[in-house]
Parts: structure tokens; C-alpha cells; sequence
């Protein structure tokens, strides 16, 4: 029986590497990984996942890609780009006739002035109003994002053996919404396994919600190591972005969000949402994560 094939645009992204590990092992349907370049695809290969190579600054580029797709998994880049990469990506699946689109955005009030938690809903939008079947995930924090090595919100780092070891934040005291990367693909697996059950619906997603100071009690009582919270200035975050030749829209965006985090002036930030009858099976909750992850919070 011919298995239906589905890109993984974003493939090598956090998200975007679990969902196509997770098709792999399931093998219901055959997974393609979009990747930029061949170094990109090699990884991959080497495991006996087919890869495409995808430009999406590329009208020709993202059409080849699609040909012969049946289903997507959209994950675009951080910047305003998104929007047109988006753009192309859905008018070629109109045209070539793809059955469904996964979009991973980011969760958010529907009402929200940030800009870039807006362009994920003007994407959302733009697919509402193509003709593909389509489900929308929108997640809130990435329990990631308290491990080491270039993370986005915040970043564990070594400070030896017996010392206490600081989980870095710009959030504040703020109380936030977390999944772990893993269980935000397996939302987006489902609804590529079966669309028609997902179709037209968007799945926000948050399933424990605790402050930074909060995640590194649960880590000490978990580990059996000490942690603590260093919290930081939005703004620091802010010029180490712009340093890093971050977009300045992006990266300013970004520096509001932190601010109003920790001063828990979103609305809807500690909320958290059903998970267990979209899956099937219960998420991971942060004691979970931090042994499912022990050998990075301890640097062994």
C-alpha cells in the first residue's frame, strides 16, 4: 500500500527533528526532511531519512519540493520572513494539490500587538483561507529552552561539580505555560497520521506552568544537585540578539515579550490546555523532563 509522504519543513529545528524522528519510528507514513544544504541532509541520510533540498526564498525551489507531497509540517525561521516563505509554501500546495498542512506558530492571545506572535497568526490565516486541510499548533514555552547551548528565552550553564548551578532567565518572576519540544511533536504527528480527525482545528499548547525560580526548585528536588534562578533584563537579551545580527524587529519583539512576561501582563500566560485526548498518552511534566535530560542540566 503506496505511504503517504510528508515534508517536514523545519526539519533540522528542535520541533522539527523530533517530528520526523517520530514518523520515522512509526513508519505509517514515509518522512522527507526539507533541508538547506547537502551538509544539512547527510545526518539525515545516514539514518535512512530521504531528504529534499528546499529554498524558501524559491518559488522554483519550493515547488520541486512539493511535488509528489501528500502532506506538510510547516516550521518557518524567526524572522518577518516567515511570511513569505509561508506564503509560497501554501500557494504551491494549493496548485500541486497537497492534502494537508501542520503549521507550528506560537501561542498567543488572539488579540496580541507583538509582532511577531502576529505574523503567526497572519500565516494561520492565510492557510484558513486556502483550500488545504490544515491544523495549527500553537506552543508556549519549550522546556528547551532551560538547557544549554544557544537557547532562545533563558540557558543552563556549568558552574562545577558541587556548586550551585544557575538556570540564566529574562522573564523575571513572571509564571509561564511549558511543553517540551518532544510532546509538541507528537501533536503534530498525530495530526499528520490522521488530518481528517485534526483538520481545522489549532491546538494550544502548555502543560505545567511554573517561573524560572519554580523550574529550578523541581530540578534540585529531581537531580539532587542544586540550581537557581539568575534572572536578567530584557534589555540584555535584546543586545545580545542585535550582537548576534538578529532581525531588529524580531529581536525587539522578542525583548517586549520578556518584559511583559515578567511582569505577568499577558493574558492567558499560565494557562494551560488539554493534551492527553489529542495524544493519547500523558506529557511530560518537568520532573520527567529533567531525568529524560539529567546529562545536560549536570554537564555529564
Amino acid at each position: 500500500m503506496h505511504k503517504k509522504k510528508v515534508l517536514v519543513i523545519g526539519a533540522t529545528s528542535t520541533v522539527g527533528r523530533h517530528v520526523v524522528d517520530q514518523l520515522a519510528a512509526a513508519g505509517e507514513v514515509e518522512a522527507i526532511a526539507g533541508v538547506r544544504t547537502p551538509s544539512k541532509a547527510k545526518a539525515f541520510n545516514d539514518e535512512g531519512i530521504s531528504t529534499v533540498e528546499l529554498d524558501l526564498y524559491s518559488v522554483e525551489s519550493v515547488r520541486n519540493s512539493l511535488k509528489g507531497i501528500d502532506r506538510i509540517f510547516l516550521l518557518t525561521g524567526y524572522t518577518v520572513d516567515m511570511l513569505i516563505q509561508s506564503k509560497l509554501v501554501v500557494d504551491q500546495a494549493q496548485a500541486l494539490e497537497v492534502e494537508h498542512i501542520v503549521h507550528m506558530g506560537a501561542w498567543a492571545p488572539d488579540d496580541t500587538d507583538l509582532g511577531h506572535f502576529a505574523w503567526h497568526q497572519f500565516v494561520e490565516a492565510y492557510i484558513e483561507l486556502s483550500k488545504l486541510g490544515w491544523t495549527h499548533l500553537a506552543p508556549g514555552m519549550f522546556m528547551q529552552n532551560m538547557l544549554g547551548g544557544g537557547t532562545l528565552w533563558g540557558a543552563f550553564s556549568s558552574a562545577g561539580q558541587k556548586a550551585s548551578r544557575p538556570l540564566h532567565a529574562f522573564t523575571g518572576e513572571g509564571r509561564l505555560g511549558w511543553i517540551a519540544a518532544e510532546d509538541i511533536a507528537q501533536v503534530a504527528v498525530a495530526a499528520l497520521h490522521q488530518p481528517s480527525k485534526h483538520d481545522g482545528k489549532k491546538y494550544n499548547l502548555s502543560v505545567e506552568v511554573k517561573s524560572v525560580r519554580e523550574i529550578a526548585e523541581t530540578l534540585a528536588t529531581t537531580l539532587g544537585h542544586p540550581f537557581h534562578a539568575e534572572i536578567h533584563e530584557p534589555e540584555k537579551f535584546y543586545q545580545s540578539l542585535i550582537a548576534g545580527g538578529m532581525e531588529p524587529t524580531y529581536a525587539a519583539c522578542a525583548r517586549e515579550t520578556l518584559l511583559r512576561f515578567g511582569q505577568s501582563a499577558i493574558p492567558g500566560q499560565e494557562n494551560t490546555f488539554p493534551f492527553e485526548e489529542i495524544t493519547g498518552v500523558k506529557p511530560i511534566d518537568w520532573p520527567q523532563f529533567a531525568r529524560l535530560h539529567q546529562a545536560q542540566f549536570l554537564g555529564s
